[in-house]
């Protein structure tokens, strides 16, 4: 079966000028997750490698060069979901982890771990015992300093005078991926600096069970396989839980296309929870793969714009682009939906 990776360096305002980085880093990143599949190894350790690739340029809101807090640290929110076992890990809140991905990857990982005494493996960490653990673990932490980006200490100290409303939704570019390899089977991960100017403690949807991440490929002869990752305003995206309902949705739905144009609109923009939210901010990249082993890649926005890339295991160079909401449409009121089809062989 052919394995596919497809990434995103989020929802948001990107700026013209780093169209070409941004393009560069979601191939570079594809690539990551790609070679991983090559060697044998699953979705879930693909999606891992190709969101480490993200967290580690500072160009994204992830891993180095996230938006600090009003204290002026990074504290970092992560997750990762198993389409074939259904299990998740995810962090938040999280200091001086070099790569949250890995962290909430681990925690996915040892879900099946038997604890003595009957106990449970934890599927969510935040603060000082994400840090613990991922130390615990022996991943790689770092000091607060190495964390914080030139361009992020800039930023902070420019908004920190600022501190309205509009400042604080101006940067929300969650990182993520979704995936499948040649089982089958689908994941997906995110990483998120969280917004700008946020404040200490606080945790977004990219740590967070069904709102950041969502997967299912639990039973690929019967049913379809969905890999979602959400990115853009946290709150909004927690509060709706956008990425499990795009998922169930998209299940088994027979157009994905009209399909993930239908959630996001009936279940994001119209929604109940967000009905004194004016404008709503979020993007969700999705991978469908139906029982006839046709596939798509479709990544849908109500920001300004989106960057996405994608490489399916026969391709000899990953693709990339910067996709735009129409012009005339104000950001957060209508969503726009792009995306490609390709064939799975069996």
């Amino acid at each position: 079966m052919t394995g596919f990776i497809a990434v995103h360096c989020g929802a948001g305002q990107h700026t013209e000028k780093n169209y070409n980085k941004y393009n560069k880093l979601s191939r570079q990143a594809c690539r990551a997750g790609m070679q991983v599949l090559k060697n044998g190894g699953s979705a879930l350790e693909a999606v891992k490698a190709a969101v480490i690739v993200l967290e580690d340029d500072p160009l994204t809101n992830a891993g180095h060069g996230s938006n600090l807090t009003t204290s002026g640290v990074v504290e970092a929110d992560a997750s990762i979901m198993d389409g074939k076992t259904l299990l998740y890990g995810g962090c938040g809140a999280v200091q001086k982890v070099k790569n949250p991905i890995a962290l909430a990857h681990n925690l996915c990982a040892n879900q099946t771990q038997r604890l003595p005494l009957g106990l449970i493996p934890p599927s969510l960490l935040v603060g000082d015992g994400a840090y613990l653990h991922a130390k615990t673990a022996g991943l790689k932490t770092i000091s607060y300093k190495e964390l914080i980006s030139p361009k992020a200490l800039k930023q902070f100290k420019k908004y920190k005078k600022l501190l309205d409303a509009q400042c604080m939704n101006d940067r929300m570019d969650t990182v993520g991926a979704v995936c499948i390899d040649d089982t089958g089977h689908v994941a997906s991960g995110c990483s998120s600096g969280g917004l700008l100017m946020k404040r200490p403690g606080r945790v977004g949807q990219a740590a967070l069970y069904a709102s950041g991440v969502w997967a299912d490929s639990f039973d690929v002869e019967q049913e379809s396989s969905v890999a979602v990752c959400t990115t853009g305003c946290g709150e909004h995206l927690v509060q709706t839980q956008l990425a499990k309902e795009i998922g169930i949705d998209l299940k088994d739905c027979t157009c994905p296309t009209t399909q993930l144009c239908n959630t996001i609109t009936e279940k994001f923009l119209k929604s109940r929870y967000l009905s004194n939210v004016q404008h709503k901010l979020g993007g969700a990249l999705v991978l469908h793969i139906s029982r006839t082993g046709e596939g798509a890649i479709l990544w849908g926005h109500t920001t300004e714009s989106m960057s996405v890339g994608y490489m399916k295991s026969t391709d000899r160079k990953a693709k990339s682009m910067i996709s735009q909401l129409p012009q005339d449409i104000r950001p957060g009121t209508s969503v726009n939906i792009g995306g490609t089809h390709f064939y799975i062989r069996k």
